[in-house]
């Protein structure tokens, strides 16, 4: 409690001069491309709201490679993109099957890393077989044969492993030994691996389980700004690595038990490493932060709905990031007057 009473007075004096707009406009920034908000999943702890109820709707092709193509000409890009949904990878029933392949090639062929994030549910589904191999082909086309040492690609698909996602274990399970048993040279796949704390006995079972089919598992250490992580090299084709996360309280997840409420939600849409996160939905707005928080947003679309310039979209962000500080503000300095009126009240 005391904890979250010394955040709230530190987001009270970062508002009052101006920091999250200010570090907004100095910081890099990431782009999340949320490309539909349909999945073939219902979790309950889902932060975005997706599942089978919504519309099978993607963002347009068009309108995510404009959006980088703008991007990659801004210093301030870390050039860092993330594609994830709902579920991606229902584009490969419901969209166009090379919608996938395109936007990710794009990304890298403009010098970016790209991280694609997917609950792998569609491992058995008819249309497995072609997304592996488009996977493959991603990975062949950025592998450098020259050299006799394999390289870890800037390229990274993220697999969700909890409880709430239906089978994980095994879908997870049947991604990772297809890539560990597909020797590509000159390059490594990387894997990431997101779950929970109460749910690390699922990864302890899932690397038994690698073992047990036969590949060869070696521990490394790794580096990420201001700590060492261990990560599993498999077959010397594959790197997995394991981070737990906080389960944040948005969309159907605000039902769910241990779920976490941020003390100043509107202002949490920046990373441990400085940087800011710049979601672009299908719905057609752009919000700080992924997937948590009260949204600061604007739309990517004009009237028309063509795409508004980056610029623009960076600047009225900005202009929302400061409504949001001075609206913070108002709202602690009117409880302040209430809780001084009740203590003169009852003091007397």
């Amino acid at each position: 409690m005391f904890s979250k009473f010394i955040a709230k007075a530190k987001t009270v004096k970062d508002c009052q001069y101006g920091m999250y707009h200010y570090f907004f406009e100095k910081c890099p920034y990431v782009m999340i491309f949320k490309t539909t908000n349909y999945c073939w999943y219902n979790c309950a702890h889902c932060c975005e709201n997706a599942g089978s109820h919504n519309q099978r709707n993607f963002m347009p092709e068009s309108i995510i490679t404009g959006i980088i193509d703008q991007a990659v000409q801004d210093k301030d890009f870390s050039r860092v993109v993330v594609f994830t949904g709902g579920e991606l990878m229902s584009a490969y029933k419901y969209a166009d099957k090379n919608y996938v392949s395109n936007i990710i090639n794009h990304a890298l062929s403009n010098g970016c890393g790209v991280d694609i994030k997917t609950n792998a549910g569609w491992v058995n589904f008819p249309f497995a077989k072609t997304i592996f191999q488009d996977i493959e082909n991603i990975v062949r086309k950025r592998s450098n044969i020259d050299d006799n040492t394999k390289e870890l690609l800037d390229f990274q698909v993220s697999l969700s492993l909890d409880r709430y996602h239906k089978n994980a274990l095994d879908n997870d399970f049947q991604f990772i030994e297809h890539f560990a048993n597909t020797d590509i040279p000159g390059v490594e796949f990387h894997i990431h691996l997101n779950s929970f704390k109460w749910d690390r006995d699922m990864f302890d079972e899932l690397m038994q389980r690698l073992v047990q089919s036969g590949i060869k598992i070696s521990e490394l250490t790794g580096y990420v700004p201001g700590k060492t992580v261990t990560l599993y090299n498999l077959n010397q084709n594959v790197v997995v690595n394991y981070t737990e996360t906080v389960l944040f309280d948005g969309g159907r997840a605000k039902n769910t038990k241990n779920t976490h409420k941020p003390v100043a939600p509107e202002f949490n849409f920046m990373g441990d490493d400085m940087e800011s996160l710049i979601a672009f939905d299908s719905y057609g707005n752009v919000t700080l932060g992924e997937n948590f928080g009260e949204n600061i947003s604007t739309p990517w679309c004009n009237d028309d709905k063509s795409l508004k310039p980056l610029e623009t979209i960076k600047s009225e962000l900005s202009n929302n990031i400061k409504n949001a500080e001075q609206n913070f503000l108002r709202q602690h300095q009117k409880l302040n007057r209430c809780l001084a009126f009740a203590g003169n009240l009852f003091s007397k």
